[in-house]
Formats: structure tokens, sequence, C-alpha cells
């Protein structure tokens, strides 16, 4: 293997790969990136076995090839080499990476421990990095940090004909859904659970150009492909919770507000509330909100004149559960439907395209 890349190429290839890359396991492969120059390019792979990553990146290749090399290290020694061009060349069972008047030499591992790249075969979806880049960011904060609760740490892609299809995640104290707004469905009535934690990498790697991003389903996995590099994660076995059954049940309260005052409220009364993590008293009267909380660092009330439908009503919840709702929405105007004992809706006045569950704090 020999070839010649810009320094600007190879790290944006290196940057991106380098998240999948293990950073302690048993098989020193996945701690590894791959490297294969072969038809002007150089294709990069990294393999964690619960993500893995492949890009390419345009070069000149003097000897087609192929290695892995440390990842971690790799990706350091990139970061600080000159913004010249990189010379790589495989000699004396070492990889030489030189750059001006530097040169390093890299051990490589054996191929033959590296897993194979996921073959993915069945076209799910198709859509903008924009449009992906929404639904994760605005359903993934509700779903569960708990791995021992796989289902409530996945968020679900469901997918229900070629123009509908939804992100949804849930804890079993909050729930987020997301209606896709834009892309097409090429399946019907199919469901994927994907890690949490997946997704969040995944968002990291979108380049955010309105890139179309093509998804297909093979093996017990899921690969977003997307501006000449592949990402695939493994999807998460079991049936995830029916979650219609909470989201389309009528509380007997709700009310309108601003969304950036309620915001600005509940980010103050979290100032008094933040080390014991008390709850945040919501209560409408006479079309009059009030937010308020109580700690042993002191207490905070403020009102709000608000457009009220049905009974005064009081319930507790959790501050932070809320701001986290109300952040990832757009729109002026949320709406708050709620009763003491069942759990909150909200949702832009005008939409029912992006709702969030929250269940109440007894107190």
């Amino acid at each position: 293997m020999h070839f010649q890349i810009p320094g600007s190429e190879l790290l944006a290839a290196v940057n991106l790969v380098e998240r999948a890359v293990a950073s302690n396991d048993t098989l020193p492969a996945l701690t590894g990136i791959h490297c294969a120059a072969e038809n002007g390019k150089l294709t990069l792979t990294a393999n964690n076995l619960q993500i893995a990553i492949k890009t390419s990146a345009p070069c000149t290749v003097f000897e087609p090839g192929e290695q892995i090399v440390s990842g971690r290290l790799f990706a350091e020694l990139v970061r600080k080499l000159p913004n010249d061009n990189v010379i790589v060349e495989y000699k004396n069972n070492q990889m030489a990476i030189s750059a001006g008047t530097m040169e390093f030499l890299l051990n490589t591992i054996p191929a033959d421990e590296f897993p194979e790249f996921a073959q993915c075969g069945e076209k799910v979806l198709s859509l903008t990095d924009y449009e992906l880049d929404r639904l994760i960011r605005n359903s993934s904060f509700a779903a569960s940090n708990d791995e021992h609760q796989p289902i409530f740490s996945g968020v679900l892609l469901e997918v229900l004909d070629k123009d509908s299809f939804n992100f949804i995640a849930t804890d079993s104290n909050r729930l987020a859904y997301v209606e896709g707004e834009s892309g097409v469905a090429l399946v019907e009535n199919r469901e994927f659970i994907i890690p949490k934690a997946n997704l969040a990498e995944l968002n990291r790697c979108l380049p955010m150009t309105e890139e179309v991003v093509d998804v297909f389903y093979g093996d017990n996995q899921l690969a977003f492909n997307f501006a000449g590099t592949v990402f695939v994660t493994r999807l998460i076995d079991g049936k995830f919770p029916n979650y219609r059954a909470v989201m389309y049940q009528e509380q007997e309260t709700s009310f309108v507000v601003n969304r950036k005052h309620f915001i600005d409220a509940l980010e103050r009364a979290t100032l008094f509330s933040r080390a014991e993590r008390v709850p945040v008293i919501i209560e409408v009267t006479d079309g009059v909100l009030q937010i308020g909380t109580t700690s042993r660092l002191g207490r905070a009330e403020e009102q709000y004149n608000v457009e009220q439908e049905g009974k005064n009503e009081r319930a507790a919840y959790s501050p932070k559960f809320i701001l986290h709702m109300l952040k990832t929405m757009a729109g002026e105007l949320v709406e708050f439907k709620f009763e003491d004992s069942r759990q909150a809706l909200i949702k832009p006045r005008d939409s029912d395209g992006h709702v969030s569950i929250l269940m109440p704090i007894r107190i």
C-alpha cells in the first residue's frame, strides 16, 4: 500500500470513523482503523460492534493495498500533522506516515481479525440530513440512559407508509413523539429500535448541508448512507411499548402559554430546585398560570395570564423534563394539557406532529 492524500481530506475522514473505534477490547482489530487504498480513493473503516463507520476520500494511489493501525494513535497523529500532503506507505511490516520532513512508523494489526462490514440491502427511508437531525434531537432526549432496560434506551423508528414515519422515545416517565415532515419511506408497517447512544454518534457525523440520507436495513442493523459515508448501527431486539395508549387520552384541563416565557420561568425555578431536585408546581386558576417551587434555598413563584380550558388544576413535575420538551419544540405558543394524577401532554398549539408526554410527581 502506498498513497498520497491532502492532510485536510485525511483529517476529515479520520475524524468521522474514529467515533466507531473501540476504546478497550479483547479483539485488537476493534481498536483499529482499517485503511484501504485503491482506484483513486482511500477508504477508512472502524467497527466496535455497536456502530461501524466507513468513509472515503480521494487520493493518489501508487500501490493499492490495505492495513489496520491503532485507531486512537492514528487519529491523534493525523490531527498533529501540518496542513500538507501526507504520504502513507506500508514497508517492513509497518505503516510509514510522512508529511514534509517528518516520518512516523505505526505497527499494524492483523487484518483477518477485522469484522466484515454490514450488508444492508433493503431500502427503508430517504430524507435530508436536516430532517434526520431534527427527528433525532426532538425525540432521543426522552430515552433512558439505563442500558439495563434496552427497550427504553432506544428510539423507535416507526414507518407506517410512504408518507408517514415517526421517531418515538420513552423512559416510562416521559415520552417524545415526532412525525417526519419530509422524506419518503419505501416500506410499510415496520419498526426499528435504535440505541440512543448510537443515534447521538450518527447525529455528530451528519454533514448538515441538505445532503440526502438513504436508510437501509439488513441483519438486524440499519445503515445510513450519506456524502460518501456509511454509518451502521445495531438494532435493539424487542417490542416497543404501546405509546399510543398514553398519547391520546383526554385531559380535563389545558392552557396555552408563550413558549419562551414558560422556558424562562422554569429556568428561574430550577435555580431554587437544582440542589435537591424538587419538583415545580404547575397550577392554573381562572386563566392565571402559577409556576412555583420551594426548597431549602428559598421559594420561587411566577404568574402569567393564559388561555385556559376546563377546570382549575394543580400538579407537580420535573422542571428539567419540561424544559427538555419545550426547548425541542417550535412555535411561539404551546399547549399544556394535564390532570393531577394523569400524564401531561405538551405540544405546539397549532401542530399535532410533535407531542411530549410527562408523568406527574406525587407530592
